[in-house]
This record gives structure tokens, C-alpha cells and sequence, in this order.
């Protein structure tokens, strides 16, 4: 077969699928010749502005070696970052001196009505400049703006800022008056100041003393003293009465499990019991003969310690004990399927109960019924067992994953950093 003859060629083809494709190679070309034209014929690389680093650039260079003059060498040029000439510098620092009044004045009205920490800044990010601040009264304003006016007195006093700002070549000294004033109180932090000036004054006179002695009486007024509450105890009744819940909650969810325990007990003795019963029915014991030697022989097993406590054996030991006191056996088996109160038993108890009416002609070949009935049962009941319990492991087996790659990733941070 002739390529022209192929199935790609026989395609249906429109014209927007040329032009699409047309256009893709067309836009490959004109890009391809603009990336050449921008990469070729410079000669020039642009600084970052003032206070913004160096950049580094990655160059061909052509015609380095006489020899080779079209051989292209791959180079790095950093270039410093530009800096101010003199007038703009003047210019610049003559234009941020209002601004800088602004940016530091934080919460306050004005620097001349200042009560609250100033927000001193260390660089002016869009100019690239960075400050220094300086103060002629650090226990007043520290040099990170935090202001201490506790202990001021109501008509203020006057600090002398001082911020050094620079490019890194070019330096000017900014001075600023600020007015601090104590800080603003409530009418009950109004009350209380003078208040613990007092007591300030007393355990300084005290402070030879082994205890400091509070004042029984200010301004005319006797005072008592008490210690706050460091807990409250409301919540002791919401947690007695949620420990109640819980309790209740706890004993309805133990008695759930128990009751979940005893049906799975119950379903993997069933295939058992049935078993036993075909045997002992076909050696040609009546069906109390048979029911008694079960339990006569889950009894000494018990007594003897060859096997544990069993649910349905157990009720078959007291549908035994009913038969033995009078019960009909009709009865006896009959509470016996509803004491388990699974469909299996009280199937058997119905299976019983109608061969004590009936007879017991087809009994044999109904109960081997039920037990490869019950066999099936019971391995399949193993498998959603097991499927449970594969299930219950994934979550340990997430947490080991999660170790694992705690273990591998945390080594990797830190040889980054």
C-alpha cells in the first residue's frame, strides 16, 4: 500500500483546522525571530533603583578571542543597584521630612499631643532608605519608639527625636520635638492611681519589714481587702452532670459491644451445635438424649478447664434444666430460640418444636441441611471478619506512613535552612 493511500490521508480536513494549524507555525516563526532580534544588538543591562540590591544577568559574548570571533562565551554581569545623584538626593530627603512625621506618630493626634508608643520605622521601602532613630531620653521614648509615661505628670515633657536617614552614600539628620503626656485614664483608673502611689510609698517605707501592711483607712474611708477568685466553680455541676452522661453513654455503649460479643459468639457456635445434634440424632439418640449429652459433655469441658464459657451453650444448659423441671421440651425449645434471638436458632427451635408435633422421620435430613447451611454461614461470616479487621489496620498503618514521612521530609528542611 502507497503512503499516499494511508487513512491519515483520507482525514476529513476543514479550513479552520489549516488555519489553526497555519497559525501555530506562523506564531512559532514570529516569536522565534523576536526572541533572536531582543537577543542579539544590546548593550544594555538596567539597574534596580535605589536600595533594591544588584541584579545578575546571564550574556553571550561574541568576539572575546581574536581567533574565534564567532565563538560565544555564556557569562555572568552583576550590576549594582543605581544611586542618587546629589540634587536628587537633596530633593528626595527635603520631600520625606512631612512624611516621616506622619508615618511615625502611630496612634497619636500630633507629635506634640503624644501618650501611646510612636511607630518608628527602619527603612522607607519605595525611596530604598533606611533610618536610624535616636532619642535624647530613653527612659521616656526608647529607641524602638516604646514610650513609659506611667510616672509622667500631667503637664508633659519634651523629647528630642533623632532619625539618621541614608541611601548609603548620601546622609541627612532629622530632628523632631515631641510633647509626651501621660496616658489617658479611665474615671476607675483615675481612682485607683493615686491609690497605688500610696501603697507604692508604703512598701518602700516597709520594705525592712518581712510583710508589707496595707492601710485599713484612704481618704476618710475604711477599705477591706479580699483576694480575686482564681477559678471559677460554676462549671463543677456541667461537669458532674456530663460525667453522668458519660457513664450512661459508656454503659449503653458496653452493653452494645456485649451484645454484639455474645451474637458473634453465638454464630460460630451455631455450625457446632448443629453438627453435634445430626451425630448424636443419627446414632440413634432422641433429641433430649441428644440435647443432654451436648451439655453434659460442655459442662466437664468447662469443669475441667478444656474449653471456655460459651453463649449458646449456656442456653442449652438452661433449656435443659427447663425440660428437667417440667417444661415441654415443645417450650423449652421454643425459649430457647428466643433467648438467642438470632434467625439461625430460632430456626432450629422451630425445627425441633415441629418434629416433637410431627415426628421425627424427616428430622435427620433437615438438620444436615442446616448444618452445611450453617457451615457456609460461618465461613463467610470469618471472611467479613477478617475484612474488618484489615480494615481496622489501615489507620495504624497511616500513622507508620506518616512517620515515615516525617522522617524523610523534616531532614530535608533542614539542610535547606
Amino acid at each position: 500500500m502507497k503512503w499516499k493511500d494511508s487513512w491519515f490521508w483520507r482525514l476529513p480536513v476543514t479550513k479552520s483546522q489549516v488555519a489553526c494549524v497555519a497559525g501555530g507555525f506562523l506564531l512559532y516563526v514570529v516569536m522565534e525571530f523576536v526572541s533572536v532580534a531582543e537577543s542579539r544588538g544590546f548593550t544594555k543591562l538596567e539597574r534596580a533603583g535605589p536600595g533594591h540590591g544588584e541584579n545578575t544577568y546571564e550574556v553571550v559574548v561574541s568576539g572575546l578571542d581574536p581567533k574565534e570571533e564567532d565563538k560565544e562565551v555564556p557569562i555572568e554581569i552583576p550590576v549594582r543597584e543605581r544611586i542618587y545623584t546629589d540634587q536628587e538626593a537633596k530633593l528626595l530627603f527635603d520631600r520625606i521630612e512631612p512624611e516621616l512625621k506622619v508615618r511615625i506618630l502611630g496612634e497619636n493626634p500630633s507629635l506634640s499631643m503624644v501618650r501611646t508608643d510612636l511607630k518608628f520605622q527602619s527603612s522607607l521601602d519605595p525611596y530604598g532608605l533606611r533610618i536610624s532613630w535616636e532619642t535624647d531620653n530613653p527612659d521616656l521614648i526608647d529607641s524602638f519608639g516604646e514610650v513609659h509615661n506611667e510616672n509622667l505628670e500631667e503637664k508633659g515633657e519634651t523629647v528630642l527625636l533623632t532619625a539618621l536617614v541614608t541611601d548609603g552614600t548620601h546622609n541627612r539628620n532629622y530632628n523632631f520635638k515631641v510633647l509626651v503626656f501621660p496616658p489617658e485614664l479611665t474615671r476607675a483608673e483615675k481612682i485607683v492611681a493615686p491609690f497605688k502611689k500610696l501603697i507604692e510609698q508604703e512598701d518602700l517605707r516597709q520594705q525592712t519589714k518581712e510583710q508589707l501592711i496595707l492601710p485599713d483607712r484612704y481618704a476618710g474611708h475604711g477599705l477591706r481587702y479580699s483576694k480575686p477568685k482564681e477559678k471559677s466553680n460554676r462549671m463543677l455541676p456541667l461537669l458532674g452532670m456530663a460525667c453522668a452522661v458519660l457513664l450512661h453513654l459508656k454503659g449503653v455503649v458496653e452493653k452494645q459491644e456485649e451484645k454484639k460479643e455474645r451474637e458473634k459468639q453465638l454464630l460460630f457456635d451455631y455450625s457446632e451445635v448443629i453438627s453435634k445434634l445430626v451425630v448424636y440424632i443419627g446414632a440413634g439418640l432422641t433429641i433430649r438424649g441428644a440435647w443432654e449429652r451436648i451439655v453434659t459433655g460442655y459442662e466437664e469441658g468447662v469443669k475441667q478447664k478444656k474449653r471456655s464459657m460459651r453463649p449458646a451453650y449456656d442456653e442449652m444448659v438452661k433449656t435443659a434444666v427447663q425440660i428437667g423441671s417440667g417444661v415441654t421440651e415443645s417450650r423449652a425449645y421454643s425459649e430457647f430460640g428466643r433467648r438467642c434471638g438470632l434467625q439461625p436458632y430460632i430456626k432450629l427451635s422451630a425445627l425441633l418444636e415441629q418434629s416433637r408435633k410431627n415426628g421425627g422421620k424427616q428430622l435427620r435430613s433437615s438438620l444436615e441441611l442446616e448444618m452445611v447451611s450453617a457451615f457456609e454461614q460461618r465461613k463467610n461470616y470469618a471472611k467479613k471478619l477478617g475484612e474488618e479487621a484489615g480494615t481496622k489496620l489501615l489507620f495504624p498503618l497511616l500513622m507508620m506512613l506518616g512517620v515515615v514521612m516525617i522522617m524523610i521530609v523534616v531532614p530535608v528542611f533542614l539542610a535547606f535552612y
